[in-house]
């Protein structure tokens, strides 16, 4: 038996799940369906549900037990409380299982952990430290067989080639390696490891508000002196200063700079008061990143001197300091979290919105993971717009701006895409017989289903079985107090339990199983031909885009009229002529859409990328 094929879950047509989530899960399962395939890698850009993905991942993939690995602490307890029975646990409050008793044993690895609890699990959490450590007998390789383990999660998957995680692909050679990353950079140049099966854009998590949209503003002078060590009464100018240092240098004095620290500081401030006044109800926070511990220590006297609540939190902190320092941001008794390098990963705080950052950064994995600190979305806010607009703050001249242009362009295409409309031409009306299918209506009446199909909601279905059951059960204890009335209160709460327990498991195994099993593949496909269609115009607005083409503009008929001359008209826009371009190369093929099965369409999404560089060729 083998408990991650055998447990029948809620994955592909669940409403609670993301949509990323669900394309990445499917994507998962058909590559390692091959046993070929051995290393695969997904990137889900942080806020997305990167904790989620990796908790359902191995239904219908790991045949026997699933280590999941962080690198560090706060990465590693955020994954722990999405899987903790007792903590909001994901699997039931998401649907993705029935049935409590039907959830994953999940222990965190330490040398104290017992082998019956070792070898109980279904999954195993830990940092790599409890793993391979040449000073502990009883870290987790030395305990364990070569073939204990056949899934391998690595959570934040650049930090992959560091020589102590081969030593565990080593340890465990037959287990199919999964790498998740919100970062696809390296800030070493060297490749993350594993095929890229699926990459999420931030624009596409964007435009459908899974985080935060961001926009940055700068801080400049209309004049900037320096004084060097050798001349420090002599101010010089930005021009001058050049010809005797170099760039590099003059970003580090500006970084560490009082003044300019503090002319950011203020701008932070303003802004965050700004919002506040805005959206009082949500607790709105200043993330300030600093250059070392030192100077993180000014930057919080210096926010504490303009009278804002601030933290710190840094490495060196002992333990008991630091939970401290998180227990009064979660509580919201601060206003700003000054930052070295302790919060860059994993930490999720949705009420970061505003980021201040004090410090040049050469590597955009390093200035990725600190944006994303800021990406959470804000769900239960009444004016989304307001309240889930992240502010990216820095001084002009940190030499920043080149990092953010990664961010401008996701932005731009996110808003693009937004704002996309159907094209009609005259056209599109008087050819509607030839061109389009023919609509007969009969039997007219309104209703509030969404689709042709003949979806079963199973987050409805879940819902209502619960309440059903729960209701059961509270009438059969309301009879047994009738006639047992010298019962205790506990006695009847323990027996109240086992009828749910009971009944839940009747429900499961009679009805909603089976249905879901049924369903599953229907609902895989339903989603990867949405997922086509998205991708396919995706594609198209980023082409143009990066072409400086309007979507509507009519430029590209000349380039494409030879190519399908059948299939465009003069009159279709570029947006048009590019979908109607990938859509008829994947219909030579693949066959007609509607014909294709899951394998073929995760091909046609493959080869998306294929064919956008065979457009770039054309369009050079």
């Amino acid at each position: 038996m083998s408990y991650f094929f055998d447990t029948v879950v809620n994955i592909e047509g669940n409403k609670k799940l993301r949509t990323p989530q669900i394309e990445a899960y499917i994507k998962i399962k058909e590559f390692f369906s091959d046993e070929k395939n051995k290393e695969a890698l997904v990137v889900l850009p942080t806020g997305t549900g990167k904790s989620g993905l990796i908790s359902i991942a191995p239904f219908g993939v790991a045949r026997e037990r699933v280590l999941i690995i962080t690198p560090g602490l706060v990465t590693k307890n955020s994954i722990k409380k999405t899987q903790d029975p007792l903590d909001n646990n994901f699997w039931i409050n998401y649907d993705v299982i029935f049935k409590g008793e039907d959830i994953p044993i999940v222990n965190e690895y330490s040398a104290e952990l017992s082998d019956e609890h070792l070898y109980s699990s279904h999954i195993i959490i830990t940092n790599i430290q409890k793993i391979v450590s040449t000073h502990n007998n009883r870290s987790l390789i030395n305990r364990v067989p070569n073939n204990f383990f056949d899934l391998i999660i690595i959570d934040e998957a650049h930090h992959a080639p560091a020589q102590s995680w081969q030593t565990i692909f080593t340890q465990f050679p037959n287990a199919k390696i999964l790498h998740v990353t919100g970062t696809p950079y390296r800030g070493d140049g060297r490749e993350i490891p594993g095929k890229r099966i699926h990459e999420t854009q931030l624009s596409e998590v964007m435009r459908y508000r899974y985080v935060k949209w961001l926009r940055k503003e700068t801080i400049n002078a209309k004049e900037l002196y320096f004084k060097t060590p050798k001349d420090p009464d002599k101010k010089l100018s930005k021009e001058e200063i050049l010809k005797l240092e170099d760039q590099e240098w003059i970003e580090k004095s500006i970084a560490l700079s009082q003044e300019c620290s503090l002319d950011v500081i203020e701008h932070s401030i303003k802004q965050l008061n700004e919002i506040k006044r805005l959206s009082p109800k949500i607790p709105h926070k200043i993330l300030a990143v600093g250059c070392s511990i030192a100077h993180a220590k000014d930057l919080l006297n210096w926010y504490k001197e303009k009278g804002i609540n601030s933290v710190i939190v840094h490495s060196k902190m002992e333990q008991q300091e630091l939970a401290a320092a998180f227990m009064e941001i979660e509580e919201h008794k601060c206003d700003a979290v000054i930052s070295v390098n302790m919060l860059m990963e994993g930490y999720d705080h949705k009420y970061l919105s505003i980021l201040a950052i004090f410090r040049p950064y050469r590597s955009l994995n390093a200035f990725a993971q600190v944006v994303g600190r800021i990406l959470r979305v804000i769900p239960e806010s009444e004016n989304f717009e307001i309240d889930n607009n992240g502010i990216v703050i820095f001084h002009e001249e940190i030499g920043l701006n080149k990092m953010w242009d990664f961010y401008h362009k996701e932005v731009e295409i996110a808003r693009r895409s937004c704002n996309r409309e159907y094209n009609f031409t005259e056209k599109d009306y008087t050819e509607r017989d030839t061109k389009l299918a023919f609509v007969e209506s009969n039997n007219v009446y309104a209703t509030k289903s969404e689709s042709y199909l003949d979806d079963i909601d199973f987050n409805k279905l879940f819902e209502e079985k619960r309440a059903e059951i729960d209701n059961q059960a509270e009438q059969e204890i309301e009879i047994l107090k009738q006639t047992l009335p010298h019962y205790s209160e506990q006695t009847f709460e323990n027996i109240r339990k086992q009828i749910i327990k009971e009944k839940t498991e009747k429900e499961s195994k009679e009805n909603i199983d089976p249905l879901l099993l049924s369903k599953r593949p229907d609902q895989a496909r339903k989603i990867l031909r949405e997922s086509l269609t998205k991708h396919t115009q995706e594609m198209a607005t980023e082409i143009l885009f990066s072409k400086n083409l309007e979507e509507k503009g009519s430029e590209l008929y000349s380039k494409f009229k030879h190519i399908i001359p059948k299939i465009i008209q003069t009159t279709d826009t570029n947006d048009a002529i590019l979908v109607k371009f990938i859509n008829s190369k994947l219909y030579r093929k693949y066959g007609a859409v509607k014909d294709r099965d899951n394998k073929a369409l995760l091909k046609s999404i493959e080869r998306l990328e294929e064919l956008g560089t065979e457009i770039e060729r054309i369009l050079k």
